[in-house]
């Protein structure tokens, strides 16, 4: 597919150093810890071959630093390639099978495009370093099933709804995004939730790490389709979710098991990926 999206090469060096080294902004999409969490669980399932490449592109920088860099330097990104906003998600509809992102600019084809400047030893470290940071991120977004599956409100982001009555109100979307997050974790320090992830999870790891981009997005496309969308109280498809839901207990409890396991597996498949790339 031809993409419309600026190509890699067009950013300068000077540009490509100038967001390297830049350490502030805004986090969006699992949020800041979310993604730490993905970037901890991958550090942890590298091969030496790979862990020596990362090292050498990302220096002292760890996995879990760069896993949220493209949330933290989204404005620079935005300036650089003006549709990268749009890089984080799929939000293919969950009631139409119309296609989608026709023009390149979404998570899937932006792993895929970023993942051939990674994998050239030719090009420049620099620009090595930035889509190793962008792949990493990218990988972790498509496993949140409201970054693939939209109803035509933005992903959740535009449906309110409160996890037990008499709860605060969050968008559907940041539920998923962090407050489901921070209950699993509950006070716990991030790289030990990671490894507890990797302890309880084990034997479910190498199944995990099967297939490719396509059909992991595939799977939390679905997930969003069938769990997230399709279970709350009142959807129908060509129907407007237009109050505030209160979510069933049912509902929330496995939500928050959704979440867990799409944080593991994003960790374990990041791994995999650079395993395969970074030889």
């Amino acid at each position: 597919m031809q993409m419309r999206s600026v190509p890699f090469p067009a950013i300068s060096y000077a540009a490509v150093a100038f967001l390297c080294v830049l350490h502030t902004g805004t986090a969006f999409a699992w949020g800041n810890l979310g993604h730490r969490i993905t970037g901890l669980v991958a550090d942890e399932q590298l091969s030496a071959a790979a862990r020596r490449e990362v090292k050498s592109l990302l220096g002292d920088e760890t996995l879990a630093d760069a896993a949220i860099f493209m949330d933290t330097h989204r404005d620079e990104l935005r300036d650089h390639w003006p549709d990268s906003a749009r890089w984080h998600y799929d939000n293919r509809e969950a009631c139409d099978a119309r296609p989608y992102c026709r023009d390149g600019n979404c998570a899937t084809k932006q792993i895929e495009h970023f993942l051939h400047t990674l994998a050239d030893k030719r090009v420049a470290r620099s620009q090595r370093a930035l889509a190793l940071r962008l792949v990493i991120h990218m990988l972790g977004d498509i496993h949140q099933p409201l970054h693939m599956a939209d109803n035509h409100d933005r992903g959740g982001n535009d449906l309110w709804v409160r996890m037990y009555s008499g709860a605060e109100r969050r968008r559907l979307h940041e539920m998923y995004d962090t407050e489901l997050v921070r209950d699993n974790i509950n006070h716990q320090r991030d790289y030990r939730y990671a490894l507890s992830l990797i302890a309880q999870h084990r034997g479910q790891l190498h199944e995990w790490q099967q297939g490719d981009v396509t059909s992991w997005a595939n799977e939390s496309y679905q997930l969003g389709v069938r769990l997230v969308y399709g279970v709350l109280p009142g959807f129908a498809c060509g129907q407007e979710l237009s109050s505030t839901i209160t979510l069933p207990t049912e509902y929330a409890r496995h939500a928050h098991e959704l979440v867990e396991n799409q944080l593991i597996k994003a960790g374990v498949r990041i791994a995999a990926v650079l395993n395969s790339t970074l030889q």
